[in-house]
């Protein structure tokens, strides 16, 4: 009777322990991880004589970060640090003047290949469900501010711009010194012609986001989503000329 008894209680302990050891997943104060993402960005014209030429295609990568606000596991404040190359093409849909041009030359046809790399920091408020067949669903809502990092243009124009220095092939759209490429109405400044190629240092957009957690093992877990990071400052540094850049990503990464 005392081995039964014994017996029951050291099933009993065992057990509980059991399954304090499988709780410690959802009862994770902070989890960290990595993620991946290829990008397809456009810019959103709101003002000038430019339009959108297709999608560019760009890639992101960095660190994520998940905070418990509550008790419960499914209220999480979301934080990443990300590095996100997001090219994008717009053509000017009238006829421009060069900035340094003496002889009133016309060109047309101009085409702007901008290269843009920014440093992210999205915030964002995540709720996760409970397990449904093995995965958690995520929905996400922050803001993401952006810093450039690098810039470099490449314009496309009748005549060409770069024909003069021909191991030239694109530039720093915000230098000062490279004014040969840039158009802002020539010498006359007639404003039928300005246009400034800067683009803004600063970014700010809101960002959505949706996607599945699926355990691999212990705190391992396998994400993946989309997320639309909808711009709502300006791209261009220009007073005749606006846009919002936006970027559609599908993420993968890990987090443990």
């Amino acid at each position: 009777m005392k081995k039964i008894i014994l017996l029951s209680a050291l099933s009993i302990t065992s057990f509980a322990i059991g399954q304090t050891v499988a709780q410690p997943s959802s009862m994770k104060k902070l989890s960290f991880g990595f993620k991946i993402s290829p990008n397809f960005s456009w810019l959103k014209v709101q003002e000038g004589a430019i339009e959108n030429s297709g999608m560019g295609l760009g890639f992101s990568y960095g660190l994520t970060a998940d905070y418990r606000l509550s008790p419960s596991p499914n209220y999480w404040a979301s934080a990443d640090i990300l590095i996100s190359t997001a090219p994008l093409t717009l053509n000017h849909t009238g006829i421009l003047k060069n900035e340094v041009d003496n002889n009133d030359q016309s060109y047309e046809n101009a085409k702007f290949n901008y290269d843009v790399q920014y440093i992210e920091v999205p915030i964002s408020f995540k709720m996760k469900t409970e397990e449904i067949g093995n995965l958690k669903y995520t929905f996400q809502v922050g803001i993401a501010p952006s810093f450039t990092l690098s810039k470099r243009l490449k314009t496309s124009v009748t005549p060409d711009v770069y024909a003069n220095t021909p191991n030239i092939t694109s530039h720093d759209p915000n230098a000062t010194q490279n004014s040969i490429y840039d158009f802002d109405g020539g010498a006359n400044n007639d404003k039928n012609y300005i246009f400034t190629d800067d683009i803004n240092t600063a970014r700010m957009s809101l960002v959505f986001a949706a996607g599945v957690e699926y355990p691999v093992s212990g705190n391992l877990s396998l994400t993946g989503g989309l997320k639309f990071d909808n711009g709502f400052t300006d791209f261009l540094k220009d007073d005749l000329y606006k846009g919002r850049h936006n970027f559609l990503s599908l993420q993968v990464g890990l987090i443990f």
